[in-house]
């Protein structure tokens, strides 16, 4: 049950707070793997206000910061300031107030509505533990044993975009309230340790749905549907 509850509270607060307001000043490119949404990161970084006074600095400890992209553990700035970096490589980015403390700020060291400067190195990326796949390999996958889970709400699916042998289990309403009968429903139509692929509209909840479904309740055979539906509209994908 505990579980459980933390899965909906990671869920329901990553779909409401995504955001990428954030400016990359400067940057040397890596050449490891890729920061992508929920890729699990090792960095150090320098963390300025706008006159360069800095506040904190992973340096000066000696030791990394390892967190997860995309479940909040870090300010919104960070969420997607990080995201395209690759192993090896540095970024500075600023990261409006919005983003970062807001209004209050953050103890006697960053004062309320403050701009905030990162000078950020990426040491190790871990790739999410779901699989992510293209509409191309979605077709592949509809003639194996997949169950394919299409979590859109009513309002985004319409008689010209339904796919073929999609079990319907909303997710989301349109208000981006968690579906309380989810779960149910799931546990109805798949069983445990079978392979099942997530499809939202764009591709950005079922990600969300697939890094909770890993993460927090350690479940194994778990895809996503890059771009979602309106990637499958752009190649002619043969819908119902």
């Amino acid at each position: 049950m505990i579980k459980i509850l933390l899965f909906l509270f990671i869920c329901i607060f990553s779909f409401k707070s995504y955001s990428n307001e954030v400016q990359i000043v400067n940057e040397i490119i890596g050449n490891g793997l890729e920061v992508k949404n929920h890729s699990k990161v090792s960095v150090h970084y320098i963390g300025k206000l706008e006159d360069n006074t800095v506040f904190d600095s992973s340096y000066d400890r000696g030791q990394l910061f390892d967190f997860q992209i995309g479940v909040r553990q870090v300010i919104l700035g960070w969420e997607t300031g990080l995201l395209g970096m690759k192993e090896g490589g540095k970024r500075r980015i600023f990261i409006p107030y919005e983003l970062a403390y807001g209004e209050s700020g953050a103890g006697s060291l960053i004062p309320p509505k403050s701009n905030l400067i990162f000078d950020i190195e990426v040491l190790k990326v871990i790739p999410p533990g779901y699989k992510e796949i293209d509409g191309h390999q979605l077709k592949l996958a509809m003639t194996d044993d997949f169950k394919i889970i299409d979590i859109r709400n009513e309002d985004q699916i319409t008689n010209f975009n339904k796919i073929p042998g999609a079990i319907q289990i909303t997710a989301f309403d349109k208000n981006g309230n968690f579906s309380p009968d989810f779960f149910e429903k799931y546990k109805e139509n798949v069983k445990i340790g079978e392979k099942v692929i997530f499809i939202s509209q764009n591709g950005d909840i079922s990600s969300i749905l697939a890094n909770g479904f890993v993460e927090q309740l350690n479940q194994l055979n778990i895809y996503h549907l890059k771009d979602g539906v309106s990637g499958l509209e752009k190649i002619n994908f043969d819908f119902e």
